[in-house]
C-alpha cells in the first residue's frame, strides 16, 4: 500500500496544502494564506519528501494520533520553508495500515477533510493518471479555494442594510441577560496542552435509525439533537431548582451551519480542502423549558428550540458571509470568559468517504475502511 500519487493533492487539487502564514496577527498585515506555485520538479519532490511520511511499525492508531496531535504546527525541515501539512502512511501487521493527515483546522474542516481522503484513496486505487512530471506546474494556483464570499455567489447586494441588520442580530443574540449554564471543569489549568482525550460511544444501527427518524418527525436534525443532549448534560450537572431557573440560560455560542448549499460554481466542493460550515451563536433561555416536565420532553423542546434558532439564520441571504464579516471585528480573537464546548456533526460519513474502494480492474476491494478517527489539538486559554 503505497501513495505515488501524493503530487496530485498539491496539484490539481487541494495546493492549499502547499501554502505559508505571512503576517502578524498584532501587526500591521493582517496574516494571510499565501502560495508560491512549483517552479521545479526537483522542488515539488523536495515538498513532497517533506509532506509525505511513512512510519514502519506496529499500528497503534489512537497512541500515534495522541502523541502526533501534540505536536505544534508547523513542521520545519532543514533549508525549507515550514510545513503546515503533513501525510502519514502508518504501515501495520495483517495488511492493515492507516492514512493520517496533520494540519492546522483553519485549513482541514471535518468535512472537506473527508473529501481529501477520498480523492487520497481514489488516486490510490486508480493506475492510470498522470505522472507528476506531466502537470501544468504553475497553474495549480487556479486550484485554491475561492473565499466564502466569493464561493457562495459574490457580495450580496443588500449587505449594507440586511447584512449589517443581520450582525447585529448576531451581536443581540450573544447579549448575556441571564445566568450562562456551564459546566466548570474539575481542574483549572492545562497540565498537558493539546493533550487529546477521547471517550467513544458507538450508537448500534437500530437506535440510530430511531433516533434520525424521530427527530423527522418534530422537523430537526441530529445536529439539533446532539445540541439539545449537551444541555441536558449541563442541566443534569447543575441540579438548579425551580425558583432559580428562569435566570439562566443555555449558551451555544459555537453552532455551526453548512455552507454546502449556498456554494455556487465554478466551485468545486470535492477538491477545494478548506472549511464548508458558518458559525452563530445559538442561546436557549431557560425560561422556554418548563422544568416540570420529563427529561424526555425538555430535550425535545430544546432540540426544537434550537431548530427555531438554526432556521432564522441558516435561511437568511446574508448568511454565508457572517463569518468572514465578523472575522474583522474587534473581538475576534478575544478569550471567552465561559467554559463552553463545540458540537460537531460531519453527518453520514459514507457521503463522502465511501467504505470500500475497488481497483479499475477488480471486482473485490482493494482498500477497505474499518474507522474514522478525528483529533484537535485545543489552542484555547480556557482549560
Amino acid at each position: 500500500m503505497t501513495y505515488p500519487h501524493r503530487d496530485h493533492i498539491r496539484s490539481f487539487s487541494c495546493p492549499i496544502i502547499a501554502t505559508n502564514i505571512v503576517g502578524d496577527v498584532s501587526g500591521p498585515i493582517p496574516r494571510s494564506w499565501v502560495y508560491a506555485p512549483v517552479q521545479s520538479l526537483s522542488e515539488l519532490t523536495r515538498w513532497t519528501n517533506d509532506a509525505f511520511c511513512t512510519v514502519q511499525h506496529d499500528l497503534n492508531v489512537d497512541a500515534f494520533v495522541e502523541e502526533t496531535s501534540q505536536r505544534r504546527l508547523p513542521y520545519q525541515p532543514q533549508n525549507a520553508s515550514p510545513i503546515w501539512f503533513r501525510c502519514y502512511l502508518l504501515l501495520g501487521s495483517n495488511n492493515k495500515h492507516g492514512l493520517y493527515f496533520h494540519g492546522p483546522h483553519a485549513i482541514m474542516d471535518g468535512g472537506p477533510t473527508l473529501n481529501a481522503f477520498a480523492l487520497m484513496l481514489q488516486w490510490m486505487t486508480n493506475d492510470v493518471i498522470e505522472p507528476a512530471e506531466n502537470l501544468p506546474w504553475g497553474t495549480e494556483w487556479h486550484n485554491l479555494p475561492l473565499g466564502p464570499v466569493d464561493a457562495t455567489g459574490g457580495p450580496r447586494e443588500d449587505w449594507d442594510t440586511a447584512g449589517i441588520e443581520l450582525l447585529k442580530q448576531l451581536s443581540d443574540s450573544e447579549a448575556v441577560h441571564t445566568i450562562p449554564l456551564t459546566v466548570r471543569p474539575f481542574r483549572m489549568s492545562q497540565s498537558a496542552v493539546g493533550k487529546t482525550c477521547r471517550l467513544v460511544r458507538v450508537l448500534d444501527p437500530t437506535l440510530t435509525r430511531r433516533l434520525v427518524n424521530k427527530t423527522r418527525i418534530v422537523g430537526c436534525s441530529m445536529s439539533h439533537l446532539f445540541e439539545a443532549a449537551y444541555c441536558m448534560v449541563l442541566l443534569a450537572r447543575n441540579q438548579l431548582p425551580p425558583s432559580v431557573w428562569d435566570a439562566y440560560h443555555f449558551p451555544g455560542n459555537s453552532s455551526a451551519i453548512s455552507l454546502i448549499p449556498h456554494l455556487k460554481l465554478p466551485y468545486d466542493t470535492k477538491t477545494h480542502f478548506i472549511s464548508s460550515r458558518s458559525h452563530i451563536p445559538i442561546q436557549i433561555s431557560m425560561a422556554e423549558i418548563s422544568p416540570m416536565i420529563s427529561p424526555r420532553r425538555q430535550l425535545l423542546q430544546l432540540t426544537q428550540a434550537i431548530e427555531q434558532r438554526y432556521a432564522r439564520f441558516a435561511t437568511h441571504p446574508c448568511m454565508p458571509h457572517i463569518q468572514a464579516a465578523r472575522a474583522y471585528q474587534p473581538d475576534a480573537l478575544s478569550e471567552r470568559p465561559n467554559f463552553e464546548s463545540s458540537i460537531n456533526n460531519v453527518g453520514p460519513m459514507e457521503r463522502r468517504l465511501p467504505l470500500s474502494w475497488k481497483g479499475r480492474h477488480t471486482t473485490e476491494p482493494v482498500i477497505e475502511l474499518e474507522s474514522v478517527l478525528f483529533s484537535v489539538r485545543l489552542t484555547s486559554l480556557t482549560p
